[in-house]
């Protein structure tokens, strides 16, 4: 008899609560960011449409973290930072959760990713880290 995989129910939750969030563009959502922990997802909307995720990442001040991002100054530092600032701010888009466990939380999502779409975002990937 084939043995059945159990869903872990708090990844299924994670992953629930921030795939049912409604992505903002950059201009809208800088606006309402919050200053809480919580994770987060960049999105690259397409021209035919469709939303790629490029980044999940976490913070403890969601409001720092995500204007960070787009900061000239880190640009030359960080792989995702310059990956992001390539896209256009008009097809950027975001989406968050509070969450007071971040760190916690962050490789659940990522897990889910990965699982839906078998490899993890695309700025997720630093030097061939992640497989």
């Amino acid at each position: 008899m084939a043995r059945r995989s159990k869903t872990n129910p708090m990844l299924t939750r994670v992953c629930t609560r921030l795939r049912n969030k409604k992505s903002l563009t950059w201009t809208a959502a800088k606006k309402i960011i919050p200053k809480k922990p919580g994770i987060y997802e960049y999105i690259e909307k397409r021209r035919n449409g469709t939303e790629d995720t490029r980044y999940i990442g976490r913070s403890n001040n969601l409001n720092r973290r995500l204007r960070e991002h787009l900061q000239p100054a880190r640009r030359r530092r960080q792989y995702a930072n310059r990956k992001l600032q390539a896209i256009p701010l008009k097809n950027l888009r975001v989406k968050w959760f509070e969450t007071k466990r971040p760190k916690k939380y962050e490789g659940n999502v990522i897990s889910c990713y990965k699982n839906k779409f078998g490899d993890v975002p695309e700025f997720n990937k630093i030097r061939g880290t992640h497989k």
